[in-house]
């Protein structure tokens, strides 16, 4: 507790709050009038450790009025309020005052402080969490069995689904670590109904995807359907940002859509390239049942009349001379 600051004058009890980096309060000082001083020097009624405040660095005092307003001292680096510097700003216990690298906030006893919160049990995440990561292996197992063209193995099976417990494992693991580094709280629960809710979403659009495009022949919904896995990883890592601090929520949503625009750039030229290199690549990765088929098959004498016209194209192409320098060895070596 900070000692007394000059005469008692009647007025009500003040508190000067010392914020941490998850804006909680890491100390708090208790004084019955002002004026206040706060820096580094040991003549403050509050001396902060922080090598970017003034020796004397800020002073906490009231206005004709009684308001509380505190004042710079003429330091370096300055008062800032909502990222504004500030030569003098009023009191009113809501907004942070930031003094070199140190966060604090003002306080007198009339604060009126929200109405205290219900205990909320850690379990709360779990049941949807668990539903959801039940969902991602139930639509794992079922691509399997559709994708089954021998007699079915366990191994083929249990392999997978270990990979991807692991690594959803591994990564709400990961992002509950810097939740507790920076909120003090590692909210596992959270952050692995997060991931898993995720997994669900992008599982049921694949499982779609790849019906639709054997059902209709709309091959576009299977080969674009890494778009819609880096559009979900965008929106996953942003809800992992917000988990941590719901704070600066336009500047994680840019993150994250710089993330998923990144992704679908890089893969995009990989899959441009691929073509260019190997041709189309396979859009449909398993066999699906007939009955799903819902376009009508070609009739047989279009079928061989596509088949007739391919062959003439290819009996012409296979006849035509060669481009001067293309294919030939002579060309290569001049």
């Amino acid at each position: 507790m900070g000692e007394v600051s000059g005469e008692v004058l009647g007025e009500s009890p003040i508190w000067v709050e010392i914020l941490s980096r998850p804006h909680e309060v890491g100390a708090r000082h208790r004084f019955t009038s002002t004026p206040i001083t706060v820096g580094r020097a040991y003549d403050n009624d509050v001396v902060l450790d922080d090598p970017h405040v003034a020796a004397h660095h800020l002073c906490i005092g009231r206005a004709d009025d009684g308001t509380l307003i505190a004042e710079d001292l003429g330091s370096r680096n300055g008062l800032i309020v909502d990222r504004q510097r500030r030569a003098s700003v009023p009191l009113d216990g809501e907004h942070d005052l930031r003094i070199g690298a140190t966060a604090l906030r003002v306080r007198t006893a009339a604060y009126a402080v929200p109405a205290e919160q219900p205990v909320v049990r850690g379990l709360r995440f779990w049941p949807p969490a668990i539903a959801c990561i039940v969902g991602v292996f139930a639509l794992a197992a079922l691509d399997l069995w559709l994708s089954e063209t021998t007699e079915p193995k366990a191994i083929r099976y249990f392999t997978p689904l270990l990979i991807l417990s692991a690594v959803v494992f591994v990564w709400a693991t990961g992002w509950s670590v810097v939740t507790r580094v920076f909120t003090g709280r590692a909210r596992f629960g959270l952050h692995f109904l997060i991931v898993a809710a995720g997994l669900f979403a992008f599982s049921v659009y694949d499982q779609a995807a790849e019906i639709g495009a054997f059902a209709w022949s709309w091959t576009t919904l299977s080969t674009t359907s890494y778009v819609v896995a880096w559009l979900l990883l965008g929106v996953i890592c942003f809800a992992h940002l917000v988990a941590i601090n719901g704070s600066r929520r336009p500047l994680k949503l840019a993150i994250a859509a710089v993330l998923a625009a990144a992704g679908i750039a890089m893969q995009t030229l990989r899959q441009g390239d691929f073509r260019a290199n190997y041709g189309q690549p396979v859009t449909l990765s398993r066999l699906e049942p007939p009955a799903l088929r819902m376009i009508s098959p070609q009739p047989e004498a279009a079928f061989f009349t596509d088949a007739a016209a391919l062959r003439a194209r290819l009996d012409k192409a296979r006849t035509d001379e060669p481009i001067e320098g293309e294919g030939s060895p002579e060309g290569g070596d001049e």
